[in-house]
């Protein structure tokens, strides 16, 4: 439960942030591979609830601490972007921290893998939009510097 409102609170918080941020960034550049705005949204809610059933999986399977907090690592980074890129608009530093959390990811399989290979397995869409999240911090920060 407490994974959840989290969880939740991160949701939340960054939505509200790209909510505030959405006029400003009007007037930037965008790079030509950024995906329609509307679909980040729903790949946040999906990603955001995808987190919370890692935390449930791992505790309904009693994961080592170190799972644990592994999956509160990841939360911290996962929750930083938006605050970074959107709301100070530190798009290189958003980036960095798409990297680490890249890093998280690929090593919280391997962490995740013994205790469950359905959480570990949930950590592959995050490759994907990490992944996308971080070229795209990249290319913001090139194009509007």
């Amino acid at each position: 439960m407490l994974a959840l409102i989290a969880v939740l609170a991160v949701a939340i918080n960054n939505r509200q942030i790209a909510t505030t941020a959405r006029p400003a960034m009007a007037e930037f550049q965008r790079p030509p591979f950024e995906l329609p705005i509307w679909l980040h949204g729903p790949a946040f809610a999906f990603l955001s609830i995808t987190m919370a059933l890692i935390a449930g999986l791992l505790w309904y399977e009693a994961a080592r601490p170190v799972a644990l907090w592994w999956w509160v690592a990841q939360l911290v980074a996962y929750a930083l972007w938006a605050p970074l890129s959107l709301g100070l608009r530190l798009h290189f530093l958003a980036a960095l921290d798409m990297a680490i959390f890249l890093v998280l990811l690929v090593f919280g399989m391997f962490v995740f893998w013994r205790d469950s290979k359905m959480a570990a397995l949930l950590l592959i869409p995050f490759l994907a939009w990490t992944s996308y999240l971080a070229a795209l911090s990249v290319e913001f920060g090139r194009l509007n510097p």
